[in-house]
């Protein structure tokens, strides 16, 4: 259905952008990815497609044509002012945010937070869906964690903050959120702020929900942005309410950034249309 979606807003004249934001009634989007390279990534491929760099460049030239770059801190004023822009993150703190990402980046003046998990920081351990992509291939993840270093260094994060990009918490080790009790998630997102902070400067406390928020309960959400400045889910262009903020997911499809765009907002007009 989503694809539908996508396929349709395609369709739509270059003026439409403006007409889809004020029925929305919404300015700002929140595009998220993953990893951005040209060759498969054997941790990532069996599991989402990521974007190539022909792919990444172009979603910001059609974002960069439409949308103005703007901080998180800038979130809140575009949407009173109605003034259209977008706030780029990246989750799992991956090498390729580093080596290629960040570049492409700075090239066109384009903010962006990355958020981590602090137990794979340095390469010292493996997401578990990333473990059971290598295992289903038959490739040992330990000598792989070792031999390729899918994730960033502290020292690569520590540079790439004085280059002005922004840190968070992704959860301590990435686990399902739905599997866990408020207490267990907490401990999770708060041991993984804790543990940046001995590392890096982390000037705001910001957290990404690791596999969105859709599954636990407004009492958690709610619970998690008690503790942080901002917290980003995933739900879309889904309202989020006070310092909660929801993204878009670019990964995972061979859709462009104006079909994903422009058909997540036909589908925020439909929902509304539906529960009005």
């Amino acid at each position: 259905m989503r694809r539908a979606f996508y396929i349709t807003a395609g369709l739509l004249p270059e003026s439409a952008d403006g007409w889809l934001q004020r029925k929305a009634k919404r300015y700002v989007v929140c595009p998220f990815y993953h990893a951005v390279s040209n060759t498969p990534l054997p941790h990532i491929t069996p599991i989402y497609r990521h974007r190539t760099l022909d792919e990444f460049r172009a979603d910001l030239d059609w974002l960069q044509a439409h949308y103005e770059p703007v901080r998180w801190t800038d979130i809140d004023r575009c949407e009173q002012e109605q003034r259209p822009a977008f706030c780029l993150t990246f989750d799992d703190g991956l090498r390729e945010f580093y080596t290629v990402v960040a570049p492409i980046l700075e090239e066109r003046h384009i903010p962006c937070v990355c958020f981590l998990n602090s137990a794979f920081v340095d390469n010292r351990d493996l997401m578990f869906r990333y473990r059971e992509a290598l295992t289903r291939q038959g490739i040992d993840w330990q000598r792989y964690l070792h031999d390729e270093q899918p994730y960033m260094t502290y020292r690569q994060i520590a540079e790439l903050q004085e280059r002005g990009f922004e840190f968070g918490s992704h959860s301590a080790s990435h686990p399902r959120y739905d599997g866990l009790s408020l207490s267990g998630q907490l401990s999770e997102t708060l041991a993984c702020t804790d543990a940046l902070r001995e590392h890096i400067r982390l000037p705001h406390r910001l957290f990404s929900f690791p596999f969105g928020q859709s599954e636990i309960s407004k009492t958690a959400v709610m619970a998690h942005a008690g503790t942080h400045e901002a917290v980003f889910g995933t739900e879309n262009l889904r309202p989020g309410g006070r310092n909660l903020y929801n993204r878009i997911a670019m990964d995972g499809t061979d859709m462009p950034a104006k079909n994903i765009i422009r058909g997540e907002y036909l589908r925020e007009i439909a929902h509304q249309m539906l529960h009005d």
